[in-house]
This record gives structure tokens, sequence and C-alpha cells, in this order.
């Protein structure tokens, strides 16, 4: 129904923020009471980008990293409604996740007047972005019988999780072959590809560890599960740490924006209010639900942050 709803917004979904996207998931209330007014406001930023010719290929680098992102927010989203934690809101997120992430397959083939992104013409891309449409039939199958009407019907959310680490790791390869791509064809240079991909894989790390938490919580490969958010975590602060000191290998070189700084800076305090939550979890400790809010409430909050730190470097190239 929520989904019905917002497609009825035909401005609204025609302007979907493709820098933005993450606001729509906001704050909790704002979230969970008007979804799509949100969405909307979040859209305002994304209309009065241009791209042009020189920005297109930056604009697809970032449209397919964050496919990951969102595949990464579904089954998040599955498993703390399954949790019963924040079940609103991220029934929402999971019915806008799912309606960006096919409307974007769509722009990147067909391109889009909205976002003055032109069609696709090479065919090696176009063919990886059918390849990913016929595999999300299998990932669509378990999501869609497990939203249906039957919410927490563990056999269907089960077999989300499978399929999610399959479609991830098509999801990867994909990404790494718009890098090679776009480089090859001189569209975009070494250091923004860098830049765009490592800042993109963070605002990925921030679903992902709100994943992996939940679903060590599930019971769902407890072990295995707490091995890969260690290594989540890991991952995303030395990142982190990269781009506060503006590291050569994610791409930077001198002074940065003050509003990336900013969000990182915003984003580094975030993460320290759950990283000892997280820890815990990974050690085998079981958080307390106002504590699983937290992680919940948190990990889109760094995603906010992200989300504009990507959004900025889009801008300046």
């Amino acid at each position: 129904m929520f989904l019905r709803r917002l497609c009825r917004q035909g401005a609204v979904i025609a302007l979907m923020p493709v820098f933005a996207l993450s606001f729509a998931f906001g704050g909790h209330a704002e979230s969970q009471d008007a979804p799509a007014q949100t969405a909307a406001r979040a859209a305002a930023p994304a209309a009065a980008i241009a791209t042009g010719p020189g920005k297109s290929a930056v604009l697809r680098l970032n449209l397919i990293d964050r496919q990951r992102m969102l595949g990464e927010m579904m089954a998040k989203g599955l498993c703390f409604i399954d949790l019963k934690v924040e079940k609103k809101l991220h029934r929402n997120q999971m019915s806008v996740a799912q309606y960006v992430f096919h409307s974007t397959l769509d722009n990147l083939v067909e391109g889009s007047p909205g976002l003055e992104l032109p069609p696709e013409q090479r065919p090696e891309l176009k063919n990886a972005i059918e390849e990913i449409k016929l595999a999300w039939v299998k990932y669509a199958e378990p999501l869609n019988s497990w939203t249906g009407g039957r919410w927490g019907k563990k056999q269907f959310a089960l077999k989300v999780y499978e399929v999610d680490e399959e479609y991830e790791k098509q999801l990867s390869e994909t990404i790494e072959l718009y890098r090679k791509v776009l480089l090859g064809a001189g569209a975009v240079s070494e250091d923004t590809t860098l830049t765009i991909l490592a800042a993109g894989r963070q605002r990925t790390l921030t679903q992902q560890m709100a994943k992996q938490f939940c679903q060590a919580l599930s019971g769902y490969k407890p072990e295995e599960t707490r091995e890969r958010l260690q290594q989540t975590l890991a991952l995303y602060k030395d990142v982190a740490g990269k781009f506060n000191s503006g590291d050569k290998e994610v791409g930077l070189s001198g002074g940065q924006p003050g509003l990336i700084l900013d969000n990182i800076q915003l984003a580094t305090t975030a993460f320290e209010k759950i990283e000892p939550v997280l820890k815990a979890t990974v050690e085998g400790g079981t958080p307390t639900p106002e504590e699983q809010t937290l992680v919940a409430g948190t990990t889109l909050e760094l995603l906010r942050h992200w989300e504009k730190v990507v959004a900025t470097y889009v801008q300046l190239n």
C-alpha cells in the first residue's frame, strides 16, 4: 500500500533523489509518519544538479554503486522487522528502496531527462544491467513472498539472506566493470573513481553493519555473521580514517570542502555512539531493545552523512 501511494506522487518519483536518497529514510518520526513528503524534500537537491556530458560518467558510477547499498538496505529492513525493531520505519524503507532500485536500473540503460542522464550506448554496460535485472527475479521472489502479507515467515527471510549474498557479489562485479569501462574510455579520472567508490562503499557499509548486527541477533549463521560484522567494522573504520586524513588511497589530495569535512566528522561522532554495542555483539553479547533501536537509527544517520559526502564529490567532478 505504501509503495502504491508513493507511486502516485508522479513528480516525487520523477525526481527521486540520486544523491540524497537516504534523506527519505531520515529521522524516525518523520520517516514513519510522512515518508512520501520526506522523499519529496529529499528530491530537491537532485533537481538542481545538472549532469551534462562531462558529468554523466560520474553519475553512472554513483548510481551503480548505490545499488549495492539498496540491496543491503532491503535485507536489513526485513531482518529488523523480524526482530520487531522500528517495524513501520523499516517497512517504508524497504518499499522505497525496492522502487528506487528498479527505477535506477531503468535509468542506467534508458537514461533520464530529469537527471540529465543520456541513454547508455556501451553494450557491455547495458548487458551487465540486463543480467542484474534477470538475477533480481531470484531475489524478489522470496522478498515479495515475505512482504506480501506473510510478515515474519522465517523460511522467506532465510531465503532472502542466502540470495542477498549472491546478489551482493554480482553487484560488486558490475561496479568493477563500470569502473574499468569508464576509466578505459577516459570518461572519469583514476582519483575521481577512487573517491566516489570509496565513499560509496562507506555508504554501503553503514547498511551492511546494521544487517549483520541484526542477523547475528536473529540467529542467522551467528558465528559467521559475527565474524563478517567484525570485518565490516574494521573496513569502515579504516576507510573513514583515510577520508579524515585526505589519504591518496581514496583519491584525495590537498584540502577538502567544509561540507565534506563536516559530514565526515558527524559520521565519526555518530559511529562512536554505536561502536561499543556493535563490538559487544561481535563478542557474543546480546544488546538491549534500546540498544537495538539505537543501532537501527544511528546507522541511518551514518548513511545520510556518507550520502552527503558522495553527493558533494559527484557535484565537484
